[in-house]
């Protein structure tokens, strides 16, 4: 008798402990179900996230595979003669009868070739996002309490995939994006971790992923869900501020703060004459880390930029009043870093990209020291050796300003008053003996694309800085700075006329008579 009371109590303390773990079901296609891996029970992916919450808090987690190969999000779809969407499917069914408290969703990769209709007329743009907020709220009604975490960066597709050039994934991405602010999930971004190996990962059949490839969706998995997406603030900046506001980007002549150009006596007194200027103005910087707008003072402004601090000073002092400056800069970084991938694979109505040699390089998933359609040799050599430099080649892939900046600073909806732009170095020409101009074509591209994505669909002054003189193969870029300054109404501020620069380095290091071109085009 007491041996079934035992016997009876562990299972009621077994009962209790199941009903308190934390039902993990994870949705999607065949990366999700571990197609072809040669052990899927033990080395699918969410067979490895199970180990990983086991060992870090054992006894808590349960995941379950709900993966069908195949599926995507539309309804509409078709495979063969059944319907493509995960909607319809058994496993899907399945899933709502556990009532997970944490759904992890990875379709979309199996929608490319239908979500390009969306953008050719052949399907109602908006369809995508409405049948994954669809999909994911009969999970929603099956647990209230349920969270959500979905894939916005799908894994990536390598070299001899049918679809691996195509745009269709990085045009999901701000659908993706959309579902998950809508959906309050956290976003997981599986591009960047498989990216670094994908052409072991992918070797098979280059769309789903080897053993290692499942690791390391779990390995981010894993840290998704118990440490939550990587902190960036994105603070609701004030948006009825007196003053003036500016978004002051570019690489390293928009960067380098007047600490590195304060060597010979004559710079001595140049900065201090700035410092004196800066003493009389409230000029104040947004601090990414606080999301805080912080004022600038003899202490922290020799490390902010030195043209973009002074033409704040003649511009505060111009309107007797508070200048703000958003500084997204970073030496030698292209403009396809400030450019979201989304701008770079934009289609016209006919499907064609509006921008073919930005979306060349952005649908090579490469690095771009791997990416041959990158065009400056330069920064697809100096990337490797720099990339663990955050002050450098961490800001050059493509996007990355963007993730970091742009992007943030558009969320904080703060009202931009004017755009200062100082940048073109590692886009105008190869940057390698022989240095040769890079094609026209590619730099109408890259600057009709920058203006419109920092701009958005405002009228945002937009101020343009020429590339000044040097002994580098400029011309055609500062031709084309100038063709698209006419084109969009922005202004050309043309420094190698004005006879500025230095002609053996490409850093002039007296900033404020470009801080004087600036403040009178601004003024204008």
């Amino acid at each position: 008798m007491k041996k079934l009371i035992s016997a009876i109590l562990v299972v009621a303390v077994f009962t209790v402990i199941a009903a308190d773990k934390t039902k993990v079901a994870c949705v999607g296609d065949s990366i999700t179900f571990g197609l072809g891996l040669p052990d899927r029970p033990n080395e699918s992916y969410p067979a490895q996230l199970q180990k990983m919450l086991d060992e870090a808090e054992p006894g808590k987690y349960e995941v379950r595979n709900f993966g069908n190969s195949g599926r995507g999000i539309y309804l509409d779809s078709m495979r063969g003669s059944e319907k493509r969407g995960f909607r319809y499917m058994p496993e899907h069914k399945a899933a709502l009868e556990w009532k997970p408290d944490v759904v992890i969703c990875n379709l979309g990769i199996n929608d490319n070739g239908e979500y390009i209709k969306e953008y050719t007329g052949g399907r109602k743009r908006g369809q995508f996002e409405g049948d994954y907020l669809a999909l994911l709220e009969d999970y929603r009604k099956a647990n209230p309490k349920a969270k959500f975490a979905i894939w916005t960066k799908l894994s990536p597709l390598a070299e001899g995939q049918k679809f691996y050039r195509s745009p269709e994934p990085f045009l999901m991405q701000a659908d993706l994006e959309a579902v998950a602010k809508k959906m309050n999930a956290t976003g997981i971004d599986m591009q960047d971790p498989l990216r670094e190996k994908m052409d072991e990962i992918f070797a098979r059949d280059k769309i789903h992923p080897n053993a290692e490839g499942a690791r390391i969706i779990a390995e981010t998995t894993f840290k998704a869900l118990t440490k939550g997406p990587e902190a960036k603030t994105v603070n609701r900046l004030e948006t009825k501020m007196q003053g003036e506001t500016w978004l002051c980007a570019g690489q390293s002549n928009m960067q380098k703060g007047w600490g590195e150009f304060n060597a010979s006596p004559a710079e001595k007194e140049r900065v201090e004459n700035e410092l004196k200027r800066l003493d009389k103005v409230d000029v104040r910087f947004w601090d990414f880390n606080t999301g805080e707008w912080r004022k600038l003072t003899r202490a922290n402004a020799l490390r902010k930029s030195a043209f973009g601090v002074s033409f704040a000073i003649r511009r505060a002092e111009a309107i007797k009043g508070q200048v703000r400056m958003l500084y997204v800069a970073a030496g030698g970084a292209p403009t396809e870093s400030f450019l979201s991938e989304q701008t770079m694979c934009a289609m016209g109505k006919d499907g064609k990209p509006l921008y073919p040699h930005l979306a060349a390089i952005a649908t090579n998933r490469h690095r771009l020291d791997q990416n041959r359609d990158f065009p400056c040799a330069w920064v697809a050599r100096e990337y490797p050796r720099r990339r663990a430099n955050k002050e450098e080649a961490y800001w050059w892939p493509v996007s990355k300003m963007y993730d970091e900046g742009v992007k943030r600073i558009k969320e904080s909806e703060v009202n931009i008053d004017g755009i200062l732009w100082y940048q073109g170095e590692s886009n105008a020409t190869t940057c390698v003996a022989p240095d040769t101009p890079t094609d026209r074509d590619y730099q109408l591209e890259t600057l009709r694309a920058l203006v419109s994505e920092l701009r958005g669909d405002k009228k945002i002054p937009f101020i343009m800085m020429g590339l000044p003189r040097m002994n580098r193969p400029w011309e055609q870029y500062r031709d084309v700075q100038h063709e698209v300054c006419d084109e969009t109404g922005a202004i050309f501020v043309d420094t190698f006329a004005a006879g500025l620069g230095e002609m053996h380095d490409v850093h002039p290091r007296d900033k404020t008579v470009f801080a004087d071109l600036a403040a009178k085009a601004a003024a204008k």
